[in-house]
This record gives C-alpha cells, sequence and structure tokens, in this order.
C-alpha cells in the first residue's frame, strides 16, 4: 500500500502515525579541583553537570586512592603527600550510558630555601602618592578610615608628594640667596595647577600622625616664571621625549639656566615649610619628575648635563642652609638608554655626586604609562650605576597594571623583578587613590580596594623598613621567592605564576611562620600558621607572605 495513502486514512480515522522513540542523551560533566589546606592535603572538587532532558542526576566518585563512595556534585578528599592522583567522577542520569570526567592532582611539594648568611640591600621602606583623591580634583584628600586603610591595614611606610606649580607662583624676591617664607603661596588656589600646599596639610598631618616617617617630594614642573614658556606644561595637547634645546625660544619648556639659584631657593623653601607645618623634615626630594619627557601637564625638560648642573646648584644650597634632605637622581623611567643619559653626567663628577644620596627611577616602559617588562638585565644595570659609588636605588613610580587577579600577579611580579635583580631599597607606587578604581590607583576614594592593593599589602605590611632582602630561591621554577630578616623577624614572600595552586615547604628561615594569601577568593586573610617543615599553599596566580612576626 502507498505509505500516503496510509497516513492519509489514519488521520481520517483520528489516528496519528507512532512516532520513533529519542534516544536519551548522556549527560555532560566537568571537574575542577581546588587545594583546600595542606597537612593532610584537602581537596574539594567540584562536578559541573548538565543533563538535555533535565533527568536527576546520581555522582559516584572514584579518589584514586581506595576511597569511593556516592555522592554529590561537590565532594572534598583527604590525600597523602607526594603522589600524583587522578580523581573520577561518574554521573548518571539512569536512563542512557554514564559520563565519566577525570582530573590529576599532585600532593607532591617544592621548596623554598632561605640562606640569611647572604645579605643584599636594606629596605627603605613601601609607598605611594597622593591622597584619598587626587591633587587636581576638589576632595576630599583625607579622612581617618583611608588613613586607617594606608598605615594600619597596608602598611605604608613612604608618602610621596609633589611640590606645588603654584607654591612660588611669584617671586618671593629678587635675591635667591635671601628667602622670605611669608611670600610664598600656602593656601591661594590658582585655576591649572593642582591644590595649594595648605589644601594638603591635614592629610600629611594625619599620615604623621599615624606613624608615616618618611615623606619624598618631586618637581613636576618649576613655577611658570622660571621657565622659557611661562607654562607649567608644554602648551599643547601632545606628549613627547625631545632633546634639551640648547638655543631655547619663547616655546621651549625648560627652567632658564638663569634661574637654577632661583630653583634651588624654592626647594629650600619648600623644605622649610613642610618641616614647619607638618613637623618633620622632607626624606628626600627629585629635582624632576621624568626630566626627559614635555607633557601636556606638568613638567620640564632636562638632558643629563643640565640635570647634573642643577643638582650641583641645589645640593650646595641645601649644605649650606643645613637641609638633610636627601636628592633623588634621575627619576627618569625604565628605558636603559634615556635613563643612563639622564643619570651617568652627574655620576661621573665628583662635585655633583657627592650631592646624589639616592638613585630613583620610575618602573615604566620607554614611553612612560605602561609598566615595564621584567627585564632584570635592565635592573641590574640601573643598580650598578650608583651601587659602585654606595647610592641606593629606590623604585619611585609605576601604574598601569589591569585591575584583574592577572594584573595583581603582573605587579607582584615586578615588585620582584626590582628587589631581585635592581637591588631596590624602595618600592613607591603612583598614586593610592583616584574616584574610582583603575590601572593607576590603589583604591578606590569610596574605600574600595583592588587585588593588587592586597598584592601591595603582602609586601608592604610584613617587609618593615630597616629589614635587609637575604638569598632565597625555589625549586619550582612558576614560584619567586624573596625573603627578607629584619632583627629576627623573617618575611617570605612567594609569588605564584601558574594557574595552578602550589604546595610548598621551606628550608631555612623561622622556627614558625604565620600564613597570608592573596588568590581568587582570599585577600590578604591569614590562614593556619605553620611549624618548620610545614607545607602550606600559594594559590593559583596569587602570591603567600610568611611572617614570623607576631
Amino acid at each position: 500500500m502507498n505509505p500516503k495513502i496510509l497516513v492519509l486514512g489514519l488521520l481520517f480515522f483520528g489516528c496519528k502515525p507512532k512516532e520513533e522513540a529519542k534516544p536519551n542523551i548522556s549527560p555532560q560533566v566537568k571537574i575542577e579541583a581546588k587545594l583546600v589546606k595542606v597537612n593532610p592535603f584537602t581537596y574539594e572538587f567540584t562536578a559541573t553537570a548538565s543533563d538535555r532532558e533535565f533527568d536527576p542526576l546520581t555522582y559516584a566518585w572514584d579518589f584514586g586512592n581506595g576511597q569511593k563512595k556516592a555522592g554529590t556534585e561537590t565532594e572534598t578528599a583527604t590525600f597523602e603527600a607526594g603522589k600524583k592522583i587522578t580523581i573520577t567522577v561518574t554521573v548518571s542520569d539512569g536512563k542512557s550510558a554514564p559520563t565519566d570526567a577525570k582530573v590529576e592532582i599532585n600532593t607532591e611539594f617544592q621548596t623554598a630555601t632561605i640562606d640569611e648568611s647572604k645579605k643584599y640591600q636594606i629596605i627603605e621602606g613601601f609607598g605611594g602618592f597622593g591622597a584619598q583623591n587626587v591633587y587636581w580634583s576638589g576632595g576630599p584628600f583625607t579622612s581617618e578610615r583611608f588613613v586607617n586603610d594606608l598605615v594600619t591595614d597596608m602598611g605604608v611606610t613612604i608618602v610621596r608628594d609633589e611640590i606645588p606649580t603654584g607654591f612660588e607662583i611669584e617671586n618671593d624676591n629678587a635675591d635667591p640667596n635671601v628667602t622670605d617664607l611669608s611670600k610664598y603661596n600656602l593656601d591661594k588656589s590658582i585655576d591649572g595647577h593642582h591644590a595649594p600646599f595648605a589644601r594638603r596639610v591635614p592629610h600629611l598631618k594625619a599620615l604623621y600622625a599615624a606613624g608615616v616617617r618618611k615623606f619624598i617630594a618631586s618637581v613636576w614642573s618649576p613655577a611658570p616664571w622660571m621657565k622659557h614658556n611661562n607654562r607649567i606644561d608644554n602648551g599643547t595637547p601632545n606628549n613627547s621625549a625631545p632633546g634639551y634645546n640648547r638655543t631655547p625660544n619663547a616655546n621651549t619648556n625648560q627652567l632658564k639656566v638663569e634661574n637654577y639659584e632661583e630653583f634651588a631657593e624654592m626647594c629650600v623653601a619648600y623644605c622649610r615649610i613642610f618641616k614647619r607645618e607638618i613637623g618633620v623634615d622632607i626624606f628626600a626630594l627629585s629635582v624632576q619628575n621624568e626630566p626627559r619627557f614635555s607633557q601636556s601637564y606638568q613638567s620640564c625638560v632636562y638632558d643629563g648635563d643640565a640635570l647634573r648642573d642643577l643638582i650641583k646648584v641645589v645640593g650646595r644650597r641645601f649644605k649650606k642652609e643645613g637641609l638633610i634632605t636627601k636628592l633623588f637622581l634621575p627619576e627618569d623611567v625604565g628605558f636603559l638608554d634615556g635613563v643612563r643619559g639622564m643619570t651617568i653626567p652627574a655620576l661621573n663628577d665628583a662635585d655633583a655626586r657627592q650631592y646624589v644620596d639616592i638613585v630613583a627611577t620610575h618602573g615604566y616602559a620607554f614611553d612612560g604609562i605602561a609598566p615595564s617588562s621584567t627585564d632584570a638585565k635592565t635592573w641590574e644595570t640601573m643598580y650598578g650605576w650608583g651601587a659602585q659609588y654606595n647610592k641606593q636605588h629606590w623604585m619611585t613610580e609605576t601604574s598601569g597594571f589591569k585591575n584583574t587577579l592577572e594584573g595583581a600577579n603582573d605587579l607582584a611580579k615586578a615588585m620582584y623583578t626590582a628587589f631581585r635583580f635592581g637591588n631596590v631599597s624602595a618600592w613607591v607606587f603612583w598614586t593610592f587613590s583616584t574616584d574610582k578604581v583603575d590601572e593607576y590607583s590603589l583604591m578606590s576614594a569610596s574605600g574600595e580596594k583592588s587585588k593588587r592593593y592586597y598584592v601591595s599589602k603582602q609586601f608592604y605590611k610584613y617587609i618593615r623598613p630597616g629589614a635587609v632582602r637575604v638569598e632565597a630561591n625555589s625549586s619550582a621554577s612558576d614560584v619567586l621567592t624573596l625573603a627578607f630578616s629584619n632583627n629576627g623577624v623573617s618575611t617570605v614572600v612567594l609569588i605564584n605564576l601558574s594557574n595552578s595552586d602550589k604546595a610548598l615547604k621551606i628550608a631555612g628561615g623561622a622556627a614558625k611562620y604565620r600564613v597570608i594569601k592573596t588568590g581568587t577568593t582570599d585577600d590578604a586573610k591569614e590562614s593556619e600558621a605553620i611549624e618548620k617543615d610545614g607545607v602550606f599553599v600559594v594559590p593559583a596566580k596569587g602570591v603567600t607572605t610568611l611572617y614570623s612576626g607576631n
């Protein structure tokens, strides 16, 4: 019979043709393992399963070490150390073939070895620039919460500020050797300039009262009247790194040579007024932030020779005035040839060299914006310039790391490279806080903290001024290790570059450590302490700090 006739007949008599039954589809499943703790190794396993027909699912677990059980989608199990084990979950809907998913765990641990007999640089501290909101905003610039976050929670010991470009908006008098402190602008707001000094005083005094003792400052631009272009910027919307102009004109973004003495007087006045208002000497001063760059914002261009000559003038004046404030050089970005050109002329000149206390570099690539590569040779070379003259090396500005766990890990890696290969004695982030958290700040003005804040805390809070970096190495190639000793207190910072948790133990160092972690779910969170030879975890893309102090 014709099949079409049969179908029509069935429909005529109210019957439907019989549909073929569709086969039941097996569930789909994937499994993840998370190392929860060690001593003993404890893992949490999560099976994420789906079923096309929405049938109820059952889970059968085989933990690969003799343990088997019927369970749920999440199970926890413990394992012996020193094993590689495959865990299997079998998911069934009771109607189709079960589906297996497997994951391998590794309970072998690596070793971080500490040798306190090998000593390197002394640490001066950690910090950043600015206030609760940036100085080119309307504020607020301080609060009890903000100061507590910086000093008590994060452990800041260095605060960087700027000499406001409106500080000496008019020449105090015609003689640079006679300083009239009453003529300097402390409280008048000037269009196009950042907040005047008086608006910063409450913030700086609160930080001093909370325990900060190292305040550093940089000049971003001399006062307009001191410069050829009579501006604090380059007068264009563009940024550049021009050569130093030996025949300047009215558009040249440079300090007039005839105003070097006036510039030195301004620096002296700032140091005097800072001490009077805040109660502490400025620890160190940079005569120019990023001196190769002519920016659409406050800036001033030098070359190495001009910077050398200015350092001589400022250094002699500081010595004459009896100021104890140290001088930085050159505060340029980590583009090796550029920094070299700004540094070597002063260090090769015995007169200038006596006034250079610290070689300070910025942790950016050559564009002055992107974070620097983790180029160990660059850091080693920059350190070597000053080391032969017993000059410390500081990193006084960096930012641009993404506001993610990956970005925080990149920040930690950059810190490792600077301390390990650049032997830096201090680390200063660009700005503590902005209106909203971005790549250039660690937190927001309202107190929202980034992962970079917590990774910074892993260093700032537990590596205190006076600590000495000591030798540290890890048998795990993807775990970077730094160690410090400070009058019997030991600090070890471990940075996991991989996407999986790492178990380690310490050889050498202290008999007992507190354990602090930042990772996907932890933000500088303290976990169970370990005794000597105890095993601990460095979370994936995270940082673990071991600290033997209270």
